[in-house]
């Protein structure tokens, strides 16, 4: 049914719902009819509870944003990615990106290759995507996650730094390789993959590298990588 077929109290009542209160569409009529009220006052109505939830939507997303330490000053987006230059086989798999699939199918995802490529942009424009959807991104690069897990063990606080790095929606971790987790920081790198893959609703990590998987046990100790 398209808003035209709808009444004004149906599209006001719709619209408080977007804000979060419940306001059935027989409770307007009779606060319309109460105080004298006309089909512009209730319409008004509507449009004031859809600028309020924009609001609110607005200011949700400027939180993710912040909380999530993806670059703000100039934030990478889909939009600002040029996808004509990826050939070959990846390049269908790329362009779909934006619909985050993957998230909603709990797959992570590796952006694999040498330097230069855009590994870095998409991964960041995807949790940029999960944020202007409302969903809880975390980006951190494996250099910082590594300091942090060693802090974490010198400090008996491992187990809350891993519960913080599951509760994002979508977690980053860029460019692997580029440092070795000692046995610790490898136990807790896979202990927060594990719980991850046990968490319910919307759920992916983002890996970048310039280093082949098979090639990521040099890097995590303990780790035999096939």
């Amino acid at each position: 049914m398209g808003n035209a077929a709808k009444s004004p109290y149906e599209l006001a009542s719709e619209a408080a719902a977007r804000l979060g209160i419940a306001l059935a569409a027989s409770e307007l009529a009779t606060l319309a009819s109460d105080h004298d009220m006309g089909d512009a006052e209730v319409g008004a109505l509507a449009v004031t509870f859809d600028y309020l939830a924009e609001k609110r939507r607005q200011a949700s997303i400027e939180t993710l944003l912040r909380l999530s330490r993806l670059p703000r000053r100039e934030p990478k987006t889909f939009d600002g990615f040029d996808f004509s230059r990826i050939q070959g086989r990846d390049a269908s798999a790329l362009a779909k990106l934006p619909a985050l699939a993957d998230l909603y199918a709990h797959r992570n995802v590796a952006f694999i290759g040498p330097g230069g490529i855009g590994k870095t942009h998409l991964a960041q424009a995807y949790g940029r995507e999960c944020c202007m959807r409302g969903l809880k991104t975390y980006y951190v690069k494996a250099s910082e996650l590594r300091d942090r897990f060693q802090r974490a063990t010198e400090r008996g606080s491992a187990s809350r730094v891993v519960a913080t790095l599951v509760k994002p929606t979508c977690l980053i971790v860029d460019e692997v390789g580029r440092c070795t987790f000692d046995r610790a920081c490898t136990d807790l790198f896979f202990d927060v993959i594990d719980r991850r893959y046990e968490k319910e609703g919307p759920n992916t990590m983002i890996l970048t590298s310039n280093v082949a998987p098979s090639a990521w046990d040099e890097f995590f100790t303990g780790v035999l990588c096939q």
